[in-house]
């Protein structure tokens, strides 16, 4: 079982929800099928998905397969890749 830690997983979300909340909304859209939102942040990520918060409820986004911290980057630009 892989394990994404806690403390990783709030470093990561701040960083996109900082400097790439439009792939946030773009993952949201895509592969959450939410098109309708006024906010939205990626409140969680783990090795088997993500959760984006969208005006106080939540979306689970899972990714094909778990993967560890070391893959978190390249899991997330590969799947913004296939939205573009």
């Amino acid at each position: 079982m892989k394990i994404i830690s806690s403390i990783t997983s709030k470093r990561v979300c701040n960083h996109m929800n900082k400097d790439h909340i439009d792939s946030v909304h773009k993952y949201l859209i895509h592969y959450g099928k939410i098109s309708d939102f006024k906010k939205a942040y990626l409140e969680e990520i783990s090795s088997k998905g993500m959760k984006i918060n969208y005006d106080g409820k939540s979306a689970i986004i899972n990714f094909k397969n778990e993967i560890t911290e070391e893959e978190i980057h390249a899991t997330l630009v590969s799947m913004l890749r296939e939205i573009k």
